[in-house]
């Protein structure tokens, strides 16, 4: 999709889109009488109150638009950077429902008073691209044409002459394109079939990464590797699969003084829950399980589009949790890189024990200051949170706010969940040092799952979990997400890591 800024409407677009807010009178003469007057009459007769996300549209025989699209953005006090990419990604849809491949719109030049040029800009491109996003792929020709991508929109930005607030506002623009194309990227990898991500096409994936840029260096541990290190459970994980586990691992050096920031995602192609069978109207969407691991490649891509003058490792933790004659059993013992003994309460509750593994060799090997992992690893966050906020843990308070002030601002949104003492001896084992399940009903899953974790990082490092269960795969259409793959995690972390 291009995307061009104008001091004032395109009239050679197809359809005009444009944003009014409550509290403001309907006056439109400046593009037609006619749209004034229908205006007022739907307003008058509550029809169309300009509630946020209601959506008008009509034709004006009198005009060169096609069509007319009317978002209401509710009370201005009321806006937010996140409502701008929802309207952008509403206006989108609609337009792309209506089959036009353009349209011009006012949304951002309506809340320039409220935020920063050079954010706008980004929640401009964002809501623009993430709600343009569609993998169809699969379809047949006909079933692609009619679900078409966007070609173009055009933007009116107005400002002071001297003004430096429109080239801001374009910089703003090339950052939101890089992240929301990188979310879009990981969407891509997350929503293919489980029969074509396997830990070959996830690891073909880090290399043609690394090839696009001189700054990242790709380091892979296959099977022979991760048995010599110790990664037993990891190993486990993966003895009921005909893929092998690999940790791919991405370098990115782009300052040569700083301890690096690790990000390591869980790489789960497929989870059928091992012998602890997942049930029906769970298994089904379970090629998701590898969106940590997705998110991570995504964020390292983001970040070096971007040039972020810092120095990150992306792990990747790559395994397929299936049944065979040599799958991990119930009450099985491994033992992980940092040397303790896990006994398997449960096979359905790999992702931890894979993310074991992986998160002591990252700690070990490259001593970051900060590590964050991300993982779609419980079903309890989803009765906890949701599927609008990622959940995080974490000892650091720091940590915790700095993640939290970015996912306002990125509409990638973390709520911590508390860590207290109480929870600290609930994966304590009976004949091993852990249990991959709770031995002590405290039946705060995802926590408890957060507890295990934390046995793999030492206190000398700032570390946070976010638990991505709810928010990277929804099985609902949202304003600009798709049902499906989000990319949640993406732009969490390119924010912050653009804030530090």
């Amino acid at each position: 999709m291009k995307i061009n800024v104008l001091p004032k409407f395109d009239a050679s677009q197809e359809v005009l889109v444009f944003g009014a807010f409550e509290e403001e009178k309907s006056n439109y003469d400046s593009i037609s009488k006619q749209l004034t007057s229908e205006l007022c009459e739907l307003e008058k007769n509550k029809i169309f109150i300009k509630k946020f996300g209601q959506i008008y549209t009509t034709r004006m025989p009198n005009l060169n638009y096609k069509l007319i699209v009317i978002v209401g953005l509710g009370k201005k006090k009321e806006i937010t950077l996140e409502r701008l990419r929802k309207a952008l990604g509403k206006s989108v849809k609609k337009v792309k429902e209506n089959y036009f491949i353009n349209f011009t719109t006012d949304l951002p030049d309506l809340v320039k008073n409220n935020f920063s040029a050079e954010l706008i800009g980004r929640a401009t491109a964002e809501g623009l691209l993430l709600g343009n996003y569609g993998f169809i792929k699969y379809l047949a020709k006909e079933k692609q044409d009619k679900k078409k991508s966007l070609s173009s929109v055009s933007i009116q930005w107005t400002s002071p002459s001297q003004s430096p607030s429109s080239s801001t506002f374009e910089i703003g623009l090339k950052v939101g394109r890089i992240i929301a194309e990188s979310t879009n990227y990981v969407r891509d990898l997350v929503n293919e079939p489980a029969s074509i991500v396997t830990s070959f096409f996830m690891e073909e994936q880090a290399r043609q990464l690394a090839s696009t840029n001189p700054k990242i260096k790709i380091k892979v541990l296959n099977e022979p590797e991760l048995k010599k290190l110790g990664m037993g459970a990891m190993l486990g994980v993966n003895a009921g699969s005909e893929n092998p586990p690999k940790l791919i691992i991405l370098e990115y050096n782009n300052d040569g003084k700083e301890k690096p920031i690790a990000f390591v995602g869980k790489g789960i192609t497929f989870d059928s829950g091992g012998y602890n069978l997942k049930p029906l109207n769970y298994i089904e969407d379970m090629k998701c399980d590898m969106a940590g691991s997705a998110a991570v490649l995504g964020t390292i891509k983001a970040a070096a589009e971007l040039g972020i003058k810092k120095n990150l490792i992306g792990v990747l933790a790559m395994c397929e949790n299936m049944i065979s004659g040599h799958a991990q059993h119930p009450g099985d013992i491994v033992k992980a890189y940092n040397g303790l003994t896990i006994e398997i309460g449960n096979t359905d509750a790999e992702g931890r024990l894979v993310l074991a593994d992986a998160l002591a060799y990252t700690e070990k090997t490259y001593t970051p200051h900060i590590i964050i992992d991300l993982a779609t690893l419980t079903g309890a966050c989803i009765m906890a949170l949701g599927y609008f906020t990622v959940a995080i843990i974490s000892r650091d308070e720091g940590l915790i706010a700095s993640l939290k002030s970015v996912g306002e601002s990125s509409g990638d949104r973390v709520w911590p969940l508390p860590f207290f003492e109480e929870y600290q001896d609930a994966m304590e084992g009976d004949i091993s040092d852990l249990n991959n399940m709770a031995t002590k009903k405290y039946h705060a899953g995802s926590i408890t799952a957060g507890v295990f974790l934390n046995k793999f990082v030492t206190d000398k490092t700032k570390w946070a979990h976010l638990d991505i269960a709810g928010s990277a795969y929804w099985t609902f259409e949202g304003d600009y997400n798709q049902k499906g793959a989000t990319g949640s995690g993406v732009r969490l972390l390119s924010y912050f890591l653009l804030n530090q």
